[in-house]
């Protein structure tokens, strides 16, 4: 299950890369001046079926973390989340790609299914509870039993600030939008499994599900809105 905590506006560190950057879909190679068709840019989404979308090279729904890897290129932080339920979330954080030129980070929630917790928690690392009241367990020891897991969600979170006309221009107006704190909105795109957080800050994140899933993505939102107001709430 999505936590609120996935869903937080994450601080973008470092601005390597203008919005303006998003206006090309082809770039040019140093040998000759060529020009090559660029598939990979995050407005480039496929809907496979309900089940897989295809995404930044990657089949959301059908590829493993192993695949991810390969494609990714990038050091990567594995992670258990206890959830207030008593589920169990697993991620893989990519913490450095550069996916087309742009700068980004990645994080992947993969299939739990299975998962022992006696396990896990006698091969995690010092747990933490998050905000939403989950504990995270880091689990990289275990980064390679996990390697056939499928991707079940992307959350891709670029490094550079795309304002919302550019947003809309490449993505289109979103079918329905939530407001969080008078200060961040999420934009929904439930028919190209998508997600969009936008802060006026200029602090970007764009969750990708398949679309048979939407669903859950949106309770997460949902969610993660209630949770905002729980402080005002217990004033």
């Amino acid at each position: 299950m999505f936590k609120p905590t996935t869903l937080i506006i994450v601080f973008i560190l470092f601005s390597l890369f203008a919005s303006g950057y998003w206006l090309y879909t082809n770039m040019t190679t140093p040998q000759h001046g060529s020009s090559v068709r660029v598939t990979n840019l995050p407005w480039q989404i496929t809907v496979i079926d309900d089940q897989s979308l295809h995404v930044f090279d990657l089949n959301v729904g059908q590829d493993t973390l192993g695949q991810a890897v390969k494609i990714l290129k990038s050091e990567y932080e594995m992670a258990w989340f206890e959830n207030q339920d008593n589920s169990i979330s697993l991620e893989a954080y990519f913490i450095r790609v550069s996916i087309s030129g742009l700068r980004a980070k990645v994080l992947l929630e993969l299939d739990s299914d299975g998962l022992v917790k006696d396990y896990l928690i006698k091969n995690s690392g010092k747990p933490e509870i998050q905000d939403s009241r989950t504990i995270k367990y880091p689990v990289d020891d275990l980064a390679q039993e996990f390697s056939n897991r499928v991707i079940h969600s992307l959350t891709y979170i670029p490094k550079a600030s795309v304002d919302p006309e550019t947003i809309e221009n490449y993505f289109g107006k979103p079918e329905e939008r939530l407001v969080l704190n008078g200060n961040t909105e999420f934009w929904m795109y439930p028919k190209k499994g998508l997600v969009i957080s936008i802060s006026q800050r200029g602090k970007e994140v764009f969750q990708y599900i398949p679309v048979g899933h939407f669903s859950r993505l949106k309770q997460s939102v949902l969610a993660t809105v209630e949770h905002a107001k729980e402080p005002a709430q217990e004033k």
